[in-house]
C-alpha cells in the first residue's frame, strides 16, 4: 500500500472518475508530478496537469498600490487539477475507476515504485533502452527493445527541437544491445557515433543521467552512393535484369500507356537474347523501336542510368545488415531525386531479403522522412510506396521502421499511424500538431497543449510497453552530436566550411566517374552465362552463312542489329528468322542442310563439300 505520508492536498468540489481538483497543502507540488489518490477500487495514480493560485487580492486592492497606498494583507491558496491514470488489477492490467473519488480524500505524493508499476516502466536494464529520466523524478525510463523494433517508431519535433539528438540516444542504446540497424542519413549526422562526447558542458549532465562518454566506431559501417568519399564504402544498386514494373516504380515522372508498351516490349525482346542485361541494354533496344513513343522512354531511362549508382550486382543486404552493427547510408550532397531512388531500391531489397530470411531482424531508420514518404498533396517520391508497405507489413517479418521528421504534417499519415512508439519533442506548427493528435493514441487535450511548451530535450513518449504517454528528459549522449548548428556569428571553425568545400568538389566530379567505371566493369566482366539459346542459334547461323566473322553472341547480335537497321528491317523479326533457322535446320551438330532454305548461299555447306560427297549433305 501507498504510505500516507507526504500529504499534498485534499479533493474538493465536483469529482469525476477521470479527473478531479484538490486544494494544495503547502507549496511542494509542481505541474506533472505524480500523485496517489485513495479509492475503494484500488491504488489510483494520477498526474498534476495544472496549478492555480487563488487570493483575496481584488482589483481595488491593486489600484490602491498604483496610488502608493499601503499594501493590504493578502491571503493566497493553491488548487491543482489532476488527470487520473488508473491502477493495476490482480492480473497486472491497467484499469480506470468506475466510481467517483470521495470529496475530502487525502492526496499523497506517489512513490517511485507505484509510478513505475502503473506506468509500465518495467523494462529491465538488461533488455531495455535507457532513454532518460521521468520528468520531475529521478526515475530512469527504459523502453522495451522488442516493442521498439517490432512495432515501428516515429520521432517528431520542430527544427532544432532535438529529434536527431533523441534518435542518436536511441541508436546508442540499440548498439549496446547488438540490434542491427540501417540508417538513411540524409545530412551525414550519424558519423559522429564514431566519436565520444568530449564536451565539457555535457560532463555534468552525464553524471546526472549516470552515463559515460564512449564511441561506437567498431560497430558503425558508413556507406555513400558517392564513390571514394571520406573512406566510406561505396553503396551501389543492382541494375541488372530490372523488370518493367521495377523501372516504372523508379522513374521520377509517370509515362503514358503507349510508352509503357514500348518498355515492356523492349524488355521482352532483350530477354530472348540475354540472360543478364543492364539499363543501357534496355535503352539500346528501345531505340530500335519504330514507335514515336520511344523518345520519352529513352529520356526517362537515360535519366535513371545517369544517376551513376547502378551496377551489375549492387551492395548486398548481408553487408548492410549485420548483428551488432549499424550501417549508415550518407546522403549528404546527393541530389534529392537520386536520394529517393536509392531509398526506394534499398528499402525494397532489404524488405524482400528479410521476408526470405536472408538477413536477421533489424531496424530501418529514415531521417527527414517527409522527403521519402510525403503526404499526398506535399509532393511525391518513388520511395513512398515501399515505405508504406514496410510500415504496414514489416512488423510481421522482423523489419522495424523508425521515421524521423521535423514536419509531421508532410509525412504520409498512413505511415505515422502505423508507428506504435512515438517520441515527440517540441512542436509548434498548427498543422503538425493536428497531425500528431490524429495519429498518436492516448493523447489528452491537456497533454496536446503541453507539446507546444515542451523545453528542448524533453519528450512526450508513448507506446513501447508504456500504458500511457509520459514526459521524459532525454539523457545526454555518450557520443558526439553530429546535428549541431554551424556557428556563424563568430566566424565558425575553419573545418566547418573547408570540409564542405572539399566534399562539394569531390561530389561534383564523382557521378561521371561512377558511370565511366561502371561501363568499364561491364565491358571487362561479362558473365559467362549471359547467352541464351536464341542468341547461340542466331550467331551460329549468321557465322555459317558468312554474314559475320565473329563467333561471340553478344558481338554478333550487335553487328546483326546494325545491319538490320541499315536495311530498315524490324530488328526483332530479323533476329527471330535467324534463330528459327538455327532451331529447325542449322543444328550445332549434324545440321540438316539439305532442307535448309538458305542452303544455296551457305559458306558452311560449300566448305564442307567433302562431307557432302559422303552423303551427309544430299543435293536435290
Amino acid at each position: 500500500m501507498q504510505k500516507k505520508d507526504g500529504i499534498v492536498g485534499y479533493i474538493f468540489g465536483e469529482v469525476g472518475i477521470t479527473e478531479f481538483k484538490f486544494a494544495v497543502d503547502g507549496h511542494g507540488i509542481r505541474k506533472f508530478d505524480y500523485i496517489y489518490a485513495p479509492h475503494k477500487e484500488g491504488e489510483i495514480l494520477a498526474q498534476v496537469m495544472d496549478i492555480k493560485q487563488h487570493s483575496d487580492f481584488k482589483f481595488e486592492d491593486a489600484t490602491s498600490l498604483i496610488n502608493n497606498e499601503e499594501i493590504p494583507n493578502i491571503t493566497t491558496n493553491l488548487k491543482a487539477y489532476a488527470e487520473v491514470i488508473g491502477f493495476r488489477d490482480k492480473r497486472g492490467l491497467l484499469q480506470s475507476p468506475r466510481t467517483p473519488f470521495n470529496v475530502g480524500s487525502e492526496i499523497i505524493r506517489a512513490n517511485e515504485n507505484h509510478i513505475r508499476v502503473v506506468l509500465g516502466l518495467n523494462a529491465a536494464k538488461e533488455n531495455g533502452a535507457y532513454i532518460g529520466l521521468l520528468k520531475g523524478h529521478n526515475l530512469p525510463v527504459f523502453l522495451n527493445i522488442d516493442s521498439l523494433v517490432q512495432k515501428h517508431i516515429c520521432i517528431l519535433a520542430k527544427t532544432g527541437g532535438g529529434k536527431s539528438y533523441a534518435c542518436g540516444v536511441l541508436v546508442e542504446e540499440l548498439l549496446k544491445n547488438k540490434v542491427p540497424m540501417v540508417v538513411i542519413d540524409t545530412h551525414g549526422e550519424y558519423q559522429s557515433l564514431k566519436k565520444s562526447n568530449n564536451s565539457r558542458k555535457d560532463q555534468k549532465n552525464m553524471e546526472k543521467y549516470g552515463v559515460k562518454k564512449r564511441d561506437y566506431s567498431s560497430q558503425i559501417n558508413d556507406f555513400s552512393p558517392i564513390k571514394n568519399r571520406n573512406n566510406m564504402k561505396h553503396l551501389s544498386l543492382n541494375g541488372s535484369n530490372l523488370e518493367a514494373h521495377e523501372i516504372l516504380d523508379l522513374l521520377p515522372s509517370k509515362i503514358s500507356g503507349p510508352q509503357k508498351g514500348v518498355l515492356y516490349q523492349a524488355i521482352k525482346e532483350i530477354k530472348e537474347y540475354k540472360n543478364i542485361y543492364s539499363i543501357r541494354d534496355i535503352i539500346d533496344t528501345v531505340g530500335r523501336s519504330k514507335s514515336n513513343a520511344r523518345w520519352n522512354v529513352i529520356a526517362s531511362l537515360e535519366s535513371l542510368d545517369s544517376i551513376g549508382v547502378f551496377s551489375e550486382s549492387g551492395t548486398s543486404t548481408s553487408e548492410l545488415v549485420k548483428t551488432g552493427k549499424c550501417s549508415t547510408i550518407n546522403m549528404k550532397g546527393v541530389p534529392p531525386d537520386v536520394q529517393s531512388v536509392v531509398v526506394a531500391r534499398i528499402t525494397k531489397k532489404l524488405f524482400d531479403d528479410r521476408k526470405a530470411g536472408k538477413i536477421p531482424p533489424f531496424l530501418f531508420i529514415v531521417e527527414e522522412a517527409h522527403n521519402y514518404c510525403p503526404e499526398r498533396g506535399f509532393g511525391s517520391a518513388v520511395s513512398s510506396d515501399i515505405l508504406r508497405t514496410v510500415a504496414s507489413e514489416g512488423r510481421k517479418f522482423g523489419m522495424g521502421l523508425c521515421i524521423v521528421s521535423q514536419r509531421p504534417a508532410k509525412v504520409d499519415k498512413n505511415i505515422i499511424s502505423q508507428c506504435n512508439t512515438n517520441i515527440i519533442l517540441k512542436v509548434t506548427n498548427p498543422n503538425d500538431l493536428k497531425t500528431i493528435v490524429q495519429s498518436v493514441e492516448g493523447l489528452t487535450s491537456q497533454t496536446f497543449r503541453e507539446i507546444q511548451r515542451l523545453p528542448i530535450g524533453v519528450a512526450l513518449i508513448s507506446g513501447a510497453s508504456l500504458q500511457m504517454p509520459i514526459m521524459a528528459e532525454i539523457r545526454t549522449r555518450e557520443t558526439s552530436h553530429g546535428g549541431k548548428s554551424v556557428q556563424i556569428s563568430k566566424g565558425g571553425k575553419k573545418s566547418d566550411y573547408e570540409s564542405i568545400n572539399i566534399n562539394q568538389q569531390s561530389e561534383n566530379i564523382q557521378y561521371p566517374q561512377i558511370k565511366e567505371e561502371k561501363q568499364q566493369i561491364q565491358q571487362q566482366q561479362k558473365p559467362a552465362n549471359n547467352v541464351t539459346e536464341k542468341a547461340k542459334n542466331v550467331t551460329r547461323v549468321a557465322y555459317r552463312l558468312g554474314w559475320i566473322t565473329v563467333n561471340e553472341p553478344d558481338e554478333a547480335i550487335k553487328i546483326l542489329t546494325k545491319e538490320a537497321e541499315k536495311m530498315n528491317e524490324n530488328v526483332y523479326k530479323y533476329l527471330e528468322s535467324l534463330s528459327s533457322l538455327g532451331k529447325d535446320y542449322c543444328y550445332s551438330d549434324n545440321p540438316n542442310c539439305i532442307k535448309c532454305p538458305m542452303k544455296d548461299g551457305c559458306n558452311y555447306r560449300v566448305q564442307n563439300g567433302s562431307i557432302l560427297k559422303k552423303g551427309l549433305f544430299r543435293k536435290k
